[in-house]
């Protein structure tokens, strides 16, 4: 097995950017105040920086969630989750790598942001319990696959319909939900 691929400081920068775009794009959709958001506690880790638990060969991204204590505090109603957005650089590199130039970086990480930034809503929300079954979680993703295509075709920018269109057998009509 060779070494993995890890994003490049220059690739590692933009993910700051499309964050904050995927961000924009969950806090219309789901009407999200700038206060309820400081509810949604979360971070993204790259490869680098993923513990073994963290690493994952069937995703190009999975949320990790932890139990987090507020600072100065012992009692158990004083914690909150914490969800960790896990990239697996070197899933996504590889998926853009042998796409042949048809799906590009930037299109693909919003719409991995998108897609786990849903989630994270959902799973605040309560819409859906992040330890459900394995048939509710294929369910959720069907839907949150629809959600963000939803989303992103709000976004005006060619190279995302080869994104899109990657996706278009994962989305669920949302007539069904």
């Amino acid at each position: 097995m060779g070494a993995l691929l890890h994003f490049s400081d220059r690739q590692v920068f933009i993910i700051g950017e499309l964050m904050d775009m995927a961000q924009d794009l969950v806090t219309d959709y789901f009407g999200i105040s700038s206060d309820e958001w400081r509810n949604y506690r979360y971070e993204v880790k790259t490869l680098a920086h993923l513990s073994q638990a963290e690493i994952t060969d069937e995703a190009l991204a999975q949320i990790c969630m932890y139990e987090c204590l507020k600072e100065r505090s012992v009692t158990p109603t004083s914690s909150f989750d914490l969800y960790r957005i896990c990239l697996q650089d070197n899933r996504i590199l590889n998926a853009v790598k042998m796409s042949l130039n048809k799906i590009q970086l930037r299109p693909l990480l919003l719409y991995i942001f998108t897609h786990e930034l849903s989630h994270i809503v959902r799973f605040s929300k309560y819409f859906k319990d992040f330890f459900a079954s394995p048939e509710e979680k294929e369910e959720e993703e069907a839907i949150v696959h629809s959600i963000t295509y939803e989303m992103l075709t709000s976004v005006s920018d060619r190279s995302l319909d080869c994104v899109l269109n990657r996706y278009r057998n994962c989305r669920w009509n949302l007539c069904r939900v």
